[in-house]
């Protein structure tokens, strides 16, 4: 297949505080946007031309791609689902099969080749891409009953029944229009006492064709695939894709430009960019990748598997703790201690600890600390559209939106969201989700009573 469509259309009203700022396709995963690994990804199994279908946020995913001539754009105003989404591209192609793709979905080349191969093989109307549910709540995905090589059933977020969830990319023929076009709108495959909004879902209707007694093929993806539909699937695909990427390094490259002190320590292999420093003192863990133009100086602590982007300062004894993303030009100063996903531009500039997913130009304010372990030993169950959802990974950082402040000795409980241009005040302790464009300050009650050298015998 030569051609891919990819669908980007989405709200990404799960993926609160960061859809409210970003299409899903433009979360940064490893430093780049997820868009961009998809690009690889097709660009290595020999794709040539991509599809793709936007709406929401649109102007972000036009200014990283419209240079590329490779890319053509197709407008989904007015498609209420992935289903139309998808006609509304076809409709626009010659293609006699097509590679579709979701937008908010890391998958590796490895997991395009399986999803082909078992096409070209078995030549069906269609072949899936699923993952096996695993620790997984079939509730919270759409899912499928695989039996060998080929789906038996497909059901949306049922209670049991089912083996697989749908990993988000498929090879289709065009034999599967047909079925398309009778989507009904909403997904009537579930089980009884389950609900359905109205939104016409690809795999809807490959239920149809399953019911018009057509075969539908199932590949099998890798445990590297990653589906970001809700906040701490960023952070996990973040650790994941970090280890995918570090995990392979057989040898260090560290460019011309670049200064390591000999008082460093450093185990493991290390990429380090242009005009980089490693100062005295510096201690890194295990294979970590820094890159132009960023210093990690003055006693400064890497773990392992660390991704530090361009224009970054890591310094006087800060921490940055195992499988953590950097994104460019942060600044993480005296004594702060962070894990997880930082997005570019934020400054944790001394004394602090966060562990969760920071967004673009946030500011933590000196000593904002970062509850992330419950009396309890319990994980925070967590509100997603309504629904109660307890995360395997996650469920007690914490995740601040886009352009969040922090004032001094702020603090986070477990679990908590702060939507994005919200302030947090100095001394405010917060402990449930705070909505964007939002200010939350202590208003603090004072006694005052007169005191001085009389208080002491004069």
């Amino acid at each position: 297949m030569k051609t891919a469509v990819i669908l980007c259309a989405g709200q990404g009203r799960k993926m609160w505080p960061y859809g409210v700022t970003r299409n899903k396709a433009m979360l940064p995963v490893a430093n780049r946007p997820l868009i961009l690994w998809q690009v690889d990804a097709l660009t290595a199994i020999g794709v040539e031309k991509l599809v793709l279908v936007v709406d929401y946020r649109q102007e972000q995913l036009h200014s990283l791609l419209d240079h590329d001539p490779r890319v053509t754009f197709v407008s989904a105003g007015g498609c209420k689902g992935t289903a139309p989404a998808l006609l509304a591209a076809w409709s626009t192609l010659q293609d006699p099969s097509l590679l579709v793709c979701y937008g908010d979905i890391l998958y590796s080349a490895e997991d395009l080749r399986a999803l082909l191969r078992l096409h070209q093989e078995q030549r069906r109307p269609a072949t899936a891409l699923l993952q096996p549910l695993g620790e997984e709540k079939p509730n919270d995905w759409l899912c499928a009953q695989v039996h060998g090589d080929r789906i038996e059933q497909v059901l949306g977020h049922p209670r049991d029944s089912v083996s697989h969830r749908f990993g988000g990319v498929f090879a289709l023929e065009k034999s599967m229009l047909p079925f398309l076009r009778a989507n009904p709108g909403r997904m009537e495959a579930i089980q009884v006492g389950m609900m359905a909004p109205d939104e016409a879902y690809l795999e809807a209707s490959l239920q149809i064709a399953l019911e018009a007694e057509q075969e539908i093929g199932a590949a099998q993806a890798g445990a590297a695939l990653q589906d970001l539909d809700k906040p701490w699937h960023l952070l996990q695909a973040n650790y994941v894709w970090g280890r995918h990427l570090l995990q392979s390094m057989e040898r260090s490259n560290i460019a011309d430009s670049a200064k390591i002190s000999k008082r460093a320590t450093i185990n493991g292999h290390v990429v380090i960019g242009a005009n980089s420093e490693i100062g005295d003192g510096v201690i890194i863990e295990g294979n970590v990748w820094i890159g132009n133009n960023s210093r990690v100086v003055q006693g400064a602590i890497l773990e392992k598997n660390v991704i530090i982007g361009d224009h970054c300062t890591v310094r006087r004894f800060a921490q940055v703790e195992e499988g953590s993303v950097i994104g460019d030009r942060c600044f993480i100063g005296h004594c702060a201690e962070v894990a997880g996903v930082l997005m570019r531009n934020v400054y944790a500039y001394h004394y602090g600890e966060f562990w969760g997913v920071l967004g673009e130009a946030c500011d933590l304010g000196a000593a904002t600390v970062c509850g992330n372990l419950r009396f309890d030993d319990g994980q925070t169950v967590h509100q997603v559209c309504g629904h109660r959802e307890t995360p395997l990974l996650g469920a007690n950082a914490a995740y601040l939106g886009d352009y969040v402040r922090t004032g001094v000795n702020a603090i986070l409980m477990p679990g908590v969201k702060v939507g994005p241009y919200s302030v947090i005040g100095a001394g405010t302790l917060v402990n449930e989700q705070v909505p964007e464009h939002t200010l939350v300050y202590v208003q603090q009650q004072q006694i005052r009573k007169t005191w001085g050298p009389e208080r002491y015998g004069w």
